[in-house]
């Protein structure tokens, strides 16, 4: 298993909370990011290319790439690959993406560069581990991040206990969980339970005003904090604006990660540009422009999940977006995981 150094860091507090157009942009870039890519320190196992701005994962204590990997739409093992021998050194998969075929992606890398990353794993702490760890080619993986999408999942009285277990086992070094749904409920659900390390939440330019003061309050208690879902309201066939938005979010300095899907080489280039500067000035102003007259993005607060007939509005959202952003066949394969009922087809235009 890693053997972490323990890295003594400044206590970074998060920007102060303003209008959502300046959040984003109103920071220069002399108090822009949070980087410790200059730091000689580098963790003992995890290596980490110097040009890499690198944040604390909370109380876990790993120093973690401010871009990390998402495995959804990996069918290439090569683009893995490149993303950890350019320095990405935090890694996610799950057994359902890409029907199965993004955790043998990860397996098959892992032979050769398990010490090179840290490995955050979607799954259920009750879930059957061993069988995937043996998929993955590990005997651990550094976080374990289960669903939760609402209050109740989050509190499942059978988790703490499961963690627990697996952390004495070995084969889990740090409880979190994952939402992109009703996230302010679960968020500070999460922290009263006061045992999750981490937590992987949607967190973009639509809901950040929202989610940025129980942020603050997650950090304070030291729980770590890797944002998903980032891309929304962006495009990647624009890319000076893309970069410019994710590195907007990155100047809130209580987001340690941004895990942002990777399935091609272009992608990964991309994203190592976000990770390899701050917000400059033309960035900002950039972005301001855009925030101005653009419509924002669904912010998958959860509050159209009241629907009675039980349509999964958010997630229908979810897939619009990811075909306006032209991943059409990633909005098609998530589409299909849908109940019949939670489809566009149950919808009897009732207006609630």
């Amino acid at each position: 298993m890693v053997h972490d150094k323990l890295h003594v860091v400044e206590e970074a507090s998060a920007i102060t909370r303003r209008d959502f157009l300046k959040g984003a942009v109103a920071v220069t870039v002399g108090a822009g990011l949070a980087l410790s890519s200059s730091d000689s320190q580098v963790d003992a196992a995890v290596e980490t290319a110097p040009k890499l701005a690198t944040r604390v994962l909370g109380r876990t204590k790993l120093k973690v790439t401010v871009v990390s990997f998402g495995g959804l739409q990996i069918q290439n093992r090569a683009i893995l690959d490149m993303a950890i021998d350019r320095g990405i050194n935090l890694i996610h998969t799950s057994p359902g993406y890409g029907r199965g075929r993004s955790i043998q992606i990860f397996g098959e890398v892992m032979k050769t560069k398990r010490e090179k990353v840290y490995l955050a794993l979607k799954l259920a702490p009750t879930d059957n581990i061993d069988r995937w760890l043996k998929v993955l080619n590990t005997d651990y993986v550094d976080i374990l991040v289960p669903p939760a999408h609402n209050v109740r999942a989050v509190r499942n009285p059978r988790w703490q206990e499961a963690y627990e277990r697996l952390k004495k086992a070995g084969k889990v070094r740090f409880a979190g969980f994952a939402c992109h749904n009703n996230i302010p409920a679960v968020m500070e659900a999460a922290i009263k339970l006061g045992y999750f390390d981490v937590m992987l939440v949607a967190y973009n330019m639509a809901n950040r005003a929202q989610i940025d003061p129980i942020l603050k309050r997650a950090k304070q208690k030291g729980i770590g904090f890797m944002a998903m879902k980032v891309t929304r309201g962006l495009n990647r066939r624009q890319p000076k604006l893309f970069i410019a938005g994710l590195k907007g979010l990155l100047t809130n300095k209580d987001v340690d990660t941004l895990l942002i899907g990777m399935a091609s080489f272009n992608d990964v280039q991309l994203n190592l540009q976000v990770a390899s500067g701050q917000l400059t000035k033309a960035e900002a102003q950039l972005l301001e422009q855009h925030l101005a007259t653009v419509a924002l993005a669904c912010s998958m607060c959860g509050a159209c999940d009241i629907c009675p007939r039980g349509v999964s509005v958010a997630d229908i959202m979810r897939c619009y977006e990811y075909a306006e952003r032209g991943e059409v066949e990633l909005a098609a394969e998530v589409y299909r995981t849908l109940p019949p009922d939670g489809t566009a087809l149950n919808c009897t235009d009732c207006g609630k």
